[in-house]
């Protein structure tokens, strides 16, 4: 089953997209925690304080899930990377891996990706969107699984930056159609043809 996640374009604080887009893949920073390939939860944590003495638990335990999501990814997984007030789609072709010979140190712990699809913010739901915006570097993303799944295949949902109604009058009379933030095109086709069916 595929998975979707969420990740921010700046490991060591530096925005990295084009090289993501250009190179294929996607990474994290922390490179001086080198692999943690096989390395369970507790072991990242404990690697994480040791490596960065004067940090915190709570950021110990953020990064320790950051990289226990980098090795559940397999291949036909997806990330979405927000980036110009646009979300970029890459589909995972490989594992993660720490590229000891990789100079630039912002590029170190990395996993395989294409470039599949570009898609405007506004084509997603405002809960999406605040979601997205709020999240930390590296999220999963399984609650809005249906909405981008739709999105890729265009589908796309109606927003709060659309139309919530329509209205519609003729002589014989009228009829009026209201929805929530998260409806997709296809859930109100759906919708209309259960009406028809029923008439």
């Amino acid at each position: 089953m595929t998975k979707y996640f969420r990740l921010l374009p700046f490991p060591e604080g530096e925005d990295k997209f084009n090289e993501f887009k250009e190179k294929g893949f996607v990474s994290i920073g922390w490179w001086e925690l080198f692999s943690v390939t096989d390395l369970t939860r507790e072991q990242i944590k404990e690697r994480y304080m040791e490596t960065y003495p004067t940090s915190t638990v709570h950021a110990s335990r953020l990064v320790a899930s950051y990289f226990i999501k980098l090795q559940e990814m397999t291949p036909g997984d997806v990330i979405l990377i927000p980036y110009s007030g646009e979300y970029h789609f890459f589909e995972v072709e490989g594992k993660y891996f720490f590229d000891n010979e990789e100079q630039d140190i912002a590029l170190k712990q990395r996993i395989k990706v294409k470039f599949i699809k570009k898609l405007n913010k506004n084509s997603f739901s405002t809960k999406f969107r605040k979601s997205i915006g709020v999240q930390p570097t590296l999220t999963y993303l399984g609650e809005y699984k249906d909405e981008i799944e739709s999105a890729l295949l265009g589908d796309d949902p109606i927003s709060l930056s659309k139309q919530e109604a329509f209205v519609y009058t003729e002589s014989s009379g009228s009829i009026s159609l209201s929805y929530s933030d998260n409806i997709s095109k296809k859930i109100l086709k759906e919708f209309f043809d259960k009406v028809l069916d029923e008439i």
